[in-house]
């Protein structure tokens, strides 16, 4: 082997930071969506369906006192109601179910009377008390949501909790590898030695603008249309910063000084990769997986 000084280039900070955020924003959604799913909407529903007894309390009163019934009629009225909670696995918080009745504060008469006369009139009477000796908001609650809506919430989690692996798999993978070059040969960061006298085609139309280079070598005897194909990704290996040596500069420049095949230049028209569809979009979504 040539005495030639090798030159190594390890993952970049640019990756760790691209990925890092990644596997942080699928985690935040898998721990988002599994609150929803088990506590989040339940709760929200059962802050729906209470504040809706709170408004028919309101209605059934104002019927109570034109009909001039008595306070027991209304207490016993009031104990005899149920809140209205749907039924189904999941869509309320556990220990609340159909059966429950009208929360306690609604059944005195003389009680909800004063707060009928001296509440605001922007909610039922009664609800702001109530909501504050339960912790929640006092706010109108917008709607309720159905037992399949809460249970897409887990499906959506299970999604998160997937692409966070992928993610985090393709992060611990890329973190140990690297991609180098030394007197003879080109070290793919999957471990492939690659003969620079084995590259017949180097495509370089990306890498003045992303970092991207792509390789074309003939393998185990193969012709030069049958060549495999290797990506050289300055941007996930290496960088390009001159305080440090630009050392995927430094690199693909020992490759392109021991290359003697067709170099693919940027046209005019600034084309794609011609056996890789997707433009900018599909190389930044590669760059993970190398």
């Amino acid at each position: 082997m040539s005495e030639v000084e090798t030159i190594e280039c390890r993952p970049t900070k640019w990756f760790y930071l691209r990925a890092g955020a990644m596997v942080l924003m699928f985690g935040v959604f898998l721990v988002l969506f599994l609150k929803d799913w088990k506590v989040g909407w339940p709760k929200k529903n059962e802050v729906y369906y209470t504040y809706k007894a709170f408004e028919e309390a309101e209605k059934k009163f104002v019927e109570h006192e034109d009909r001039k019934a008595t306070a027991e009629d209304w207490e016993a009225f009031a104990q005899a109601q149920v809140t209205g909670f749907p039924d189904g696995e999941g869509i309320l918080p556990p220990g609340v179910d159909s059966s429950t009745r009208w929360p306690a504060i609604l059944h005195d008469y003389a009680g909800y009377k004063q707060a009928q006369q001296e509440e605001s009139k922007m909610t039922p009477p009664l609800w702001v008390s109530y909501t504050d000796e339960r912790g929640w908001s006092s706010s109108i609650p917008k709607k309720s949501y159905e037992a399949a809506k809460i249970q897409e919430q887990l499906y959506y989690g299970i999604g998160s909790g997937v692409l966070l692996l992928i993610t985090g798999f393709f992060l611990v993978r890329t973190s140990r590898r690297t991609m180098k070059v030394d007197g003879e040969a080109y070290y793919a960061p999957d471990g492939k030695r690659i003969l620079f006298s084995s590259i017949c085609r180097i495509d370089v139309r990306k890498w003045g603008t992303k970092g991207l280079a792509y390789l074309y070598y003939r393998e185990d005897g193969s012709s030069e249309e049958s060549a495999t194909k290797s990506k050289v990704d300055g941007m996930v290996y290496g960088q390009f910063k001159q305080e440090e040596g630009a050392p995927a500069e430094a690199l693909f420049q020992r490759i392109l000084d021991n290359f003697k095949g067709e170099l693919i230049e940027l046209e005019e028209d600034e084309g794609e990769d011609p056996e890789k569809p997707g433009g900018e979009e599909a190389a930044e979504e590669d760059r993970l997986k190398e």
